[in-house]
């Protein structure tokens, strides 16, 4: 660890403060909860992230028509990624990891450029570029962390509110059963519902340890009303294998997969190297710890390294998962030991496939309900943030524009920016992005001196 790091966990252990908000944690960023309320809470963060963190490489078996063992190797080696860059993050290793309660997921911008060069070139050659890419990532992240001095607290509440309210559609997709025979069903909608009145009434009326495992109470409820109503197919189980050890570069040898498909993947890691700079200052802030530049670089450097880790194994470009701001907020667990054995715990499902199974099953009206109430939570921290901020016209505008543009983006009709070179289209249809791009912008240009009081 650099002496900056040691530093700056030092102070972490002495104690904690900062403009934290509505949050108040139980269990502090460097508390350690003892062996059963560790594991608990730790399987509570992967429970809540599971189905989304495998759907990316799902989605891609789908689209590219992939057999089942071709489908299992990249689900296989998503998880390993995952959870040693969840470890990683944690804990850190060196310079690499921001050791902040941050959980790795994948990133959804990879699915299509996944997708192309695998139908250009080879699945080899999607890979290679993803650890490429990975390998830029890492290169990159002493200049990425400078970039907390460009987050002031008007921009990194609006980044946490873009994040927040630009995922429910994402909440709302997988709660209605978007995509599956269930879609738009009674029971769906019910259960989803039921998982939100269930978080509710977990969260006000509970107290302590019950209240910190509202989230996996909820799901565990969840899972056992669907499981009575014939939800569940337990034949993926029975399929499922004991042990299953993921090999290196299980497509084949890597292969180039040409220049335009690099700088594609290049400008998808400069997007993740955004959100993750927003996610790491937010859980900083919640933490009660400075959201200082090493911190960000170990976090964009983890990034890089878990995707290429990730991608050296079949699986997907990795980066930090935004529902951490929404469960640490509600539960008030803030250790990032427990995240560390989150991380350990996906890496214990994908050695076991059979408890990946289980956990697969998870229906997704269960997991929808909870993720649109953690979206909610994100965006609400945002709102906090920003509300004891927003002191003059000036950052009025810089909220307006990037919730406009970033909200804008995401509800444009298809096609609508199909004159932009393919390249920068997937920045710049990201709408999350490109709001964080455009509130760093306006923070810079807008100089403050030359506000007006509203």
């Amino acid at each position: 660890m650099s002496a900056e790091a040691q530093v700056a966990v030092t102070q972490d252990s002495a104690g904690h403060g900062g403009d934290r908000g509505f949050a108040r944690l139980d269990f502090e960023l460097n508390d350690y909860p003892g062996p059963v309320k560790t594991a608990l809470f730790g399987i509570q963060h992967v429970l809540v992230m599971f189905t989304a963190m495998v759907g990316g490489p799902l989605i891609v078996g789908r689209l590219l028509n992939l057999p089942e063992g071709t489908r299992v190797a990249m689900v296989s080696g998503t998880m390993i990624g995952c959870g040693i860059a969840t470890m990683i993050s944690a804990l850190g290793l060196g310079f690499i990891g921001p050791r902040l309660p941050i959980v790795m997921g994948v990133f959804y911008i990879f699915i299509g450029p996944i997708v192309a060069i695998s139908k250009d070139v080879s699945l080899a050659a999607a890979m290679t570029a993803l650890m490429i890419g990975g390998a830029v990532q890492f290169a990159w992240s002493p200049l990425i962390g400078k970039l907390h001095r460009f987050f002031p607290p008007i921009v990194t509440g609006t980044t946490i509110l873009l994040i927040g309210t630009g995922l429910m559609k994402i909440g709302i997709n997988v709660a209605s059963g978007f995509g599956t025979p269930a879609f738009g069903k009674p029971l769906t909608i019910g259960l989803a519902a039921l998982m939100i009145l269930l978080i509710l009434l977990i969260s006000r009326y509970a107290k302590g340890f019950i209240r910190a495992l509202s989230l996996f109470v909820t799901m565990i409820i969840g899972y056992f009303l669907s499981a009575a109503a014939g939800l569940i197919d337990l034949s993926m189980v029975d399929r499922a294998g004991w042990v299953s050890v993921p090999t290196p570069f299980p497509y084949g040898a890597p292969e180039w997969p040409g220049l335009i498909a690099v700088v594609t993947v290049v400008v998808c890691f400069f997007a993740t190297a955004v959100e993750t700079t927003g996610h790491t200052l937010a859980v900083s802030r919640i933490c009660g710890v400075p959201g200082e530049g090493w911190r960000i670089r170990g976090a964009v450097s983890n990034d890089g390294l878990g995707s290429a880790l990730s991608a050296l194994f079949g699986g997907m470009a990795l980066t930090s998962y935004s529902q951490n701001i929404g469960v640490i907020s509600l539960t008030g667990v803030g250790s990032r030991f427990v995240v560390a054995f989150g991380g350990f715990f996906l890496i214990l499902m994908a050695l076991v496939p059979k408890v990946g199974a289980i956990i697969a099953l998870m229906p997704n009206a269960v997991l929808g309900g909870v993720l649109l109430f953690m979206f909610g939570m994100v965006a609400s921290v945002g709102v906090d943030i920003i509300g004891r901020n927003m002191t003059s016209r000036r950052d009025a505008l810089i909220l307006a524009a990037a919730l406009g543009v970033g909200l804008g983006i995401q509800g444009a009709p298809p096609g609508a920016f199909d004159a932009i070179p393919q390249a920068l289209r997937i920045l710049v249809t990201d709408g999350i992005v490109m709001g964080i791009l455009l509130a760093m912008v306006l923070n810079l240009l807008f100089p403050r001196e030359e506000q007006v009081k509203a």
